[in-house]
């Protein structure tokens, strides 16, 4: 059975996105079967892996709105271990769309569980929020990674991040499910910038044994890949970016063998 992983922080511009499309595809490299969910209404991870919005047919959207079946929402990518359910500018009024559902919040639970069979890894990309698409996605996720960009803001953003994975583990709770904190991922840190460094001292002060070793630096080459459609590590693979992340990748999968 596959491990289910939000990417999520509701400030935006933190490195989510970044972090799903290179985590996904560094998972991906170590040939472990991924699946990443964008629920982001810019589409910004289906773009950056190549999917140009016009040739989307069944999108996160459909699946939120009862239109298509999850499977049929799933398409490849050019890496063999990596697909994704893209996303859909629709999803800006998916909220109005299901606001009225009595199981509004749990509408991705129902349909997204049956994947574990078929993945190692799913990586949901969450929007910039802490409305409807993130209760669905805390719902079906086992586990919650939240990037935090090196400043001030972005701390204090995390602790409101908290709260929120808080209070869906209380209401899952009544489901039999559960849900933990897979790790707080730092991003962005300007090596020659000191502030950087004080904020993520801050930050493993406030959750020391969830706090991931790797850090995640401020690259071109993470900003330019996108550009091209393609993962840093399919664009640049012996960048920083690119090393980073792949450390990432194998710290998660050590963590998740004990």
């Amino acid at each position: 059975m596959g491990k289910i992983i939000a990417i999520a922080n509701q400030k935006g511009g933190v490195g989510k996105t970044t972090t799903t499309i290179n985590l996904g595809a560094a998972l991906a490299k170590e040939k472990k079967k991924t699946l990443i969910i964008d629920l982001d209404e810019q589409a910004n991870a289906t773009i950056g892996l190549g999917i140009g919005r016009e040739f989307v047919k069944n999108s996160s959207f459909d699946v939120l709105t009862d239109k298509v079946d999850i499977v049929d929402s799933i398409y490849s990518t050019t890496n063999e271990y990596l697909n994704i359910i893209p996303s859909s500018n629709l999803l800006a009024n998916v909220e109005e769309k299901i606001r009225d559902k009595s199981d509004k919040e749990q509408i991705l639970l129902k349909k997204g569980l049956k994947l574990k069979e078929s993945y190692d890894y799913i990586l949901l990309d969450c929007p910039p929020s802490l409305g409807l698409i993130i209760d669905n996605a805390l719902f079906l996720s086992d586990s919650v990674i939240i990037p935090v960009e090196c400043d001030y803001f972005a701390y204090d953003a995390l602790t409101q991040m908290v709260q929120k994975i808080n209070q869906i583990q209380k209401e899952k709770k009544e489901f039999g499910l559960s849900l933990t904190i897979e790790g707080v991922l730092l991003t962005k840190l300007d090596n020659r910038n000191l502030f950087g460094y004080r904020i993520s001292e801050k930050v493993k002060e406030l959750l020391p044994s969830k706090t991931y070793n790797t850090i995640i630096s401020r690259s071109s080459h993470l900003q330019e890949a996108p550009m091209h459609g393609k993962s840093v590590l399919e664009f640049a693979y012996n960048s920083r970016g690119s090393k980073e992340y792949i450390k990432l990748a194998k710290e998660i999968i050590e963590n998740n063998k004990e």
